[in-house]
């Protein structure tokens, strides 16, 4: 009977020791080929999208399935290949850290998230404080807060926290909320942003030293931190990319310390596998818990909005995306906690956000969907009606200027300043309102909605930004011509010379 037990328990053993080293090859068959079609998924998305560099990650509970770098680090340097230890700016996907920071503040009984943020920054308060105080840790987690999503600190350059909490609240002081808290989702970097100011409140230390100390080193996260702030940079770190005109181009941005918690977090695919293996594992690291479970199951758990913790939460899967100028990033778990992916890209496309959840299609045994060049064009369409408005523009400007000057060389015109009539001067009224409305619109609202302190600093889309300046060049070209026409540029009137009849 006992050997009977004995026997019962070891089979019982074996089996669990199987499931748990092959838990991922229970899940995903024909591992090798899953991981060439993977390979291929990649690459050619890098050729049909001009993508310099990608890096890629999958793991499972027990370590890293799979990790490969593809590309090369700089356009302009062939010769420097991109591996799984390369690293490349986040973006958004910083803001998953940060939520892991806050979960275990209030573990250790710092903060609550479900208390009001004004209880720990006093200074916060929005045009309407009754509906902002109302604004908790969570509100800001899960995007619920209200605040625009225009709202960012990129002009906050400075790296002192009393400097950075007087600009912050400058900037919210006029603020109208777009809803009241809790009861819309507008994403905006400004929720996480707050979360820093909030972690180095209540821990005492500068946001990136408590990240580094709890966070990256007890999990052996050895090339991630935030280093683009103070120009620093690592060896074996890609240079980012972006289309300008249907072409790629190198571009490096510069982050300020203020966005650290929502932008600029610089990591790997070995770092980052290691970062999802303890999500996967409930919190757990060979060092030891780096938060309660209950905390992770709380940062998956979604609102009415399908929105956890700085995650979007969907029946299949988890994920969290970023993007900069030059960089976008994806990372996709899924909803069983099984496996976890990453990808990387030095490029600021769309197409990594797809080829990411592709690469999750291919490990789960579905079909990648196609993603074909004319899905993605590399000259955005509101360039491209900029640039049809901008040759309009010219056309007319070069038909008027033409015209103007055939007349003239005809006599039928004369260059003449006279006291302009009525009707002139409301035609030269109406030519200086569109004139101003237009500008106006191009270097003050524009930049207001877009979330930048002036029209220059928009960075995003260099296509829409240099359009833009050619377009209000040519349009005040054209106004100038159309207004010295109507004030100087007069018509000959022809003398009637009677016809004389002969008898």
């Amino acid at each position: 009977m006992i050997k009977k037990i004995v026997v019962l328990m070891i089979c019982i053993l074996c089996i669990l020791l199987f499931t748990s080293t092959d838990k991922f090859s229970a899940t995903i068959s024909d591992r090798d080929q899953k991981i060439k079609q993977i390979e291929v998924e990649i690459e050619n998305n890098m050729k049909t999208h001009d993508i310099p560099g990608m890096a890629f990650a999958l793991v499972d509970s027990n370590g890293i399935v799979y990790s490969k770098g593809f590309g090369t680090l700089d356009i302009r340097e062939d010769t420097q290949q991109i591996d799984e230890n390369t690293n490349f700016n986040l973006g958004s996907l910083s803001k998953v850290f940060t939520t892991i920071a806050i979960m275990q503040l209030q573990e250790k009984g710092l903060l609550r998230i479900e208390d009001p943020v004004v209880n720990y920054l006093p200074w916060f308060k929005t045009r309407d404080a009754l509906m902002s105080n109302q604004i908790t840790i969570k509100h800001l987690l899960n995007h619920s807060s209200g605040l625009p999503s225009r709202l960012n600190v990129h002009e906050v350059k400075s790296v002192d926290q009393q400097e950075i909490k007087i600009q912050i609240s400058d900037k919210l002081r006029n603020v109208m909320l777009v809803a009241k808290p809790g009861e819309t989702f507008e994403y905006t970097n400004m929720n996480t942003d707050l979360l820093q100011i909030i972690i180095e409140e209540v821990s005492d230390v500068p946001f990136t030293k408590y990240m580094d100390e709890n966070i990256f080193k007890p999990l052996g996260m050895n090339r991630t931190g935030y280093f683009t702030f103070d120009d620093q940079q690592l060896s074996n770190t890609a240079i980012g990319h972006r289309y300008h005109w249907g072409k790629i181009k190198p571009f490096k941005e510069k982050l300020v310390y203020a966005t650290s918690s929502s932008a600029g977090l610089s990591s790997n695919a070995t770092d980052l596998s290691k970062f999802m293996m303890c999500l996967l594992n409930e919190g757990e690291t060979p060092m030891g818990n780096l938060i309660r479970s209950n905390s992770i199951n709380e940062v998956f758990r979604a609102n009415k909005y399908g929105i956890g913790y700085n995650w979007y939460i969907y029946p299949q899967n988890m994920y969290m995306e970023g993007g900069l100028p030059g960089f976008t990033s994806t990372m996709v778990l899924n909803s069983d906690k099984s496996f976890g992916l990453v990808l990387l890209s030095n490029s600021k496309q769309d197409i990594t956000f797809h080829s990411g959840f592709n690469l999750f299609r291919i490990v789960e045994g579905g079909t990648p969907k196609p993603l074909l060049g004319e899905d993605f064009p590399k000259v955005k369409s509101a360039a491209k009606i900029i640039l049809s408005i901008t040759m309009f523009i010219c056309t007319i400007l070069v038909y008027v200027v033409g015209a103007t000057f055939y007349n003239l060389a005809k006599g039928r015109h004369t260059v003449t300043f006279v006291k302009p009539i009525f009707s002139k001067i409301c035609m030269m009224i109406l030519l200086l309102a569109l004139y101003f409305g237009v500008m106006y619109y191009i270097y003050v609202l524009f930049p207001y909605y877009v979330g930048v302190p002036s029209f220059f600093d928009f960075q995003k889309e260099p296509d829409v930004t240099s359009g833009l300046i050619i377009l209000s060049i040519m349009y005040t070209s054209l106004s100038f011509v159309l207004f010295l026409k109507i004030l100087i540029i007069q018509k000959v009137k022809l003398s009637k010379t009677p016809i004389k009849l002969s008898c």
